[in-house]
């Protein structure tokens, strides 16, 4: 028999939380961060600003919108994201995204397949940093981690997965997540700010995928002819779309 799917698009308003996992809430904690906190530790796979990379013992995510012009260094930049994760009663263990877009403007999709559900936060712009993979760099890293500018992402994506997930298939995710971006930029017609070609995303765009060990339900692949593949594309396109739609400027204001 097949599986039955029921996809929710839901409206993503100042006021509300969302439950993305079965112990933990996507939440505003305020007017420029949205953000998880996980009672238990979470497997998380990131390239976030700020604790990218593998997390075994991930304690939350969040995105937050800043303005560029808060840091001028490395040094005044790790100062900068440990401050806003303290403030915002976020723990240490926590993957932070930066973003120049309204995070409380973001896309928000779930699709659910019997006892498994995926959830894709997105926030978006894309006016000021179109770009087509190859294009033409704007910075470069130095020998002492410095570069100038440091720019926020602009179409940062937070996947939840409500199933334990091998380790093989979060990158898997990746993949994914990229390419029903790049099909739904290209549907909207939405070309590089830096040449002629069609955008395949922003220059600081960042994904997060988070799964939860402690599910019961267990998942070996996300390949795009699978059931999570085709979840975790629905429900990407939908929150970028959503995303997009409300905020269709990267405005850089001055947040806190």
């Amino acid at each position: 028999m097949p599986q039955q799917r029921m996809g929710r698009e839901m409206m993503w308003k100042i006021d509300q939380r969302c439950k993305v996992l079965s112990d933990s809430w996507l939440s505003p904690l305020s007017s420029s961060v949205v953000g998880v906190r996980f009672p238990r530790p979470k497997l998380v796979l990131s390239d976030a600003s700020w604790n990218g990379g593998w997390l075994s013992q991930c304690m939350g995510v969040a995105n937050h919108r800043m303005s560029s012009d808060k840091v001028n260094s490395l040094t005044e930049f790790q100062g900068y994201c440990r401050s806003t994760l303290s403030r915002h009663g976020m723990p240490p263990q926590s993957s932070l995204q930066l973003t120049a877009a309204d995070v409380l403007a973001g896309g928000l999709s779930c699709e659910e397949l019997r006892d498994m559900s995926v959830t894709v936060f997105a926030s978006a712009g894309v006016r000021h940093n179109a770009v087509w993979a190859g294009d033409p760099a704007s910075y470069d890293e130095d020998e002492c981690g410095e570069f100038v500018p440091v720019s926020p992402g602009t179409i940062n994506v937070m996947v939840f997965v409500n199933a334990r997930l091998q380790a093989a298939v979060l990158p898997r995710i990746f993949t994914v997540v990229a390419e029903a971006k790049t099909n739904l930029l290209s549907e909207r017609n939405v070309r590089s700010c830096y040449s002629s070609r069609m955008a395949t995303g922003t220059g600081t765009d960042s994904t997060i995928v988070v799964s939860d060990p402690d599910a019961p339900r267990h998942l070996s692949t996300a390949s795009t002819h699978s059931s999570l593949g085709m979840a975790v594309a629905r429900a990407t396109r939908v929150a970028i779309a959503e995303a997009l739609d409300n905020a269709p400027d990267c405005i850089q204001d001055e947040y806190a």
